[in-house]
């Protein structure tokens, strides 16, 4: 993915939003307020477009769900940290992330230790920990083959940043999460097809053996969630 543009700005001048905004870095308010709402789904739409619906950190498709659980608005610098709250709403602060990155980032803080924490989240104040993705250009640090497979392409400018995401992000053990992923599906799949056969038989006995399979839809459930 090459660099982001910043086109969250544009949402963030909006004279209607300014006071929830304003609320929200004095800390009147948390993210997760009514008022914030369209300001957020405003955001959404034009990173969605930016990012032509990839996720900038492992550059893939984010399946697109009705109620947005497939995809988060990230902040780069974490804004449950005191000092990156002033960033909550600050255009390079803010990408759309898959689930998983975003799980897998949590609030980890990315500014290199021991250096001094940004003042107006510049691209003055890089490196960091990671690429950024307004800052650098992903596909010029990060390599994804088929399976995926990612490596940090190198010589790059920011190949050290790239392997150190590639792990903190789990990126290379993807391949052999999606292989469980599948097979879990697949199993799931198998259990619908006898619980199908068992409930057209409707005995006692065939709606006895439905437990244990009803169970253990419920555990596939769980770690597929």
């Amino acid at each position: 993915m090459a660099r982001l543009r910043p086109v969250a700005r544009a949402a963030l001048k909006r004279k209607a939003f300014q006071k929830p905004i304003a609320d929200y870095l004095a800390g009147k308010i948390d993210w997760d307020h009514a008022a914030l709402k369209p300001v957020k789904d405003l955001i959404r739409i034009l990173l969605r477009k930016e990012q032509d619906e990839n996720c900038p950190y492992c550059q893939r498709l984010i399946f697109p769900e009705r109620r947005n659980m497939t995809e988060h608005i990230e902040h780069y610098l974490d804004k449950s940290h005191a000092d990156y709250r002033k960033f909550g709403f600050t255009a390079t602060n803010l990408v759309l992330a898959c689930a998983g990155c975003n799980f897998e980032k949590g609030t980890d803080d990315v500014v290199i230790p021991g250096k001094a924490k940004p003042v107006h989240l510049s691209e003055a104040e890089a490196p960091f920990l990671w690429p950024h993705p307004y800052f650098d250009d992903m596909t010029a640090s990060v390599q994804m083959r088929p399976g995926p497979v990612y490596s940090a392409i190198p010589g790059s400018v920011r190949e050290t940043e790239a392997k150190r995401m590639i792990v903190d992000l789990k990126l290379d053990t993807i391949q052999r999460t999606e292989s469980r992923h599948g097979q879990l599906i697949a199993e799931r799949e198998q259990l619908y097809r006898e619980m199908d056969v068992l409930m057209e038989i409707n005995t006692p006995e065939s709606l006895a053996r439905m437990k244990p399979l009803l169970t253990r839809i419920k555990v596939i459930g769980n770690e597929l969630s």
